[in-house]
């Protein structure tokens, strides 16, 4: 037990002396430690600008990343085989086996995507519409009509576990529980300035789900605060406090990529994982 704590840089018993040198072990200033090695889903700069970067339901935050960021550490389940095929020979206790090829098989992500204020819940309606847009063909008027959904990346946990590896979504879903509260937040969409429901403004008829009076034009909210009544124009959308979005994906590369950038003894040194997405 004395070399377990040693190793972790602890003292026995938990108490540091005062006269002691020892010092809890950091790693803030370690080479691993820098930067941002939370897990992401994103987009080129090409595909946010052409698809994403004027649409309203994208908040300004979720610029930054062009894509979808884990709040919390996520569940990541990956997989590689190696396909061999089994020969049978006749009076042989053992099959011969003819190696066929290797891949990386589809991985799934799944993470909680806790909301505990509007901000929150802007980046989880930013979050589910992300995944709704990219698993969609482009298809109907606009530009690249015909193209498959786009090619997204997967960053995480620094240069050699997920570092720019291409991938697209094949299915994703989105936990709606019935036991955890909803919360209302504002999208904007442009247009006039909108009462939200709770707040004590009055609105037309059928504008909020608990109201109350004899006129139906002059219905009212039944609790909030009047001064707080005027939101930024937009509509209302309730989201839970807490839910579970699991993305399953696969690692795609182009025949081109593959033949003239991969060799094994680069991908052995590590280069081709930091630099070229390879995994």
């Amino acid at each position: 037990m004395a070399n377990r704590l040693a190793k972790a840089g602890l003292p026995v018993g938990g108490i540091f002396s005062t006269n002691s040198n020892s010092n809890l072990q950091s790693n803030v200033g370690a080479p691993s430690s820098t930067g941002d090695w939370s897990v992401k889903v994103t987009v080129s700069d090409t595909v946010y600008n052409d698809l994403m970067a004027d649409a309203p339901i994208f908040p300004e935050s979720f610029k930054k990343f062009k894509g979808i960021r884990f709040p919390v550490t996520p569940f990541i389940n990956m997989s590689h085989s190696a396909a061999y095929d089994a020969r049978s020979v006749v009076h042989n206790n053992y099959p011969y086996y003819a190696y066929q090829n290797s891949q990386v098989d589809q991985m799934t992500i799944a993470g909680a995507f806790p909301v505990q204020n509007e901000k929150d819940g802007l980046n989880w309606i930013a979050t589910l519409h992300f995944l709704r847009t990219v698993t969609k063909m482009y298809y109907g008027g606009g530009t690249n009509q015909g193209n498959p959904p786009p090619v997204c990346r997967l960053n995480g946990y620094g240069d050699f576990v997920y570092k720019d590896v291409p991938i697209v979504i094949t299915n994703f879903t989105v936990e709606l529980r019935e036991q955890v509260d909803y919360i209302g937040v504002n999208v904007a969409t442009g247009g006039d300035k909108l009462p939200r429901p709770g707040t004590g403004a009055t609105g037309p008829a059928g504008r909020y789900a608990n109201v109350y009076g004899p006129n139906p034009a002059g219905q009212q909210a039944i609790s909030g605060d009047p001064l707080t009544a005027v939101e930024s124009s937009g509509s209302v959308n309730y989201v839970p406090t807490d839910s579970l979005i699991s993305i399953t994906v696969v690692p795609v590369y182009s025949r081109n990529k593959i033949s003239t950038q991969f060799n094994l003894k680069d991908f052995a040194s590590g280069k081709l994982t930091k630099n070229k997405g390879f995994i």
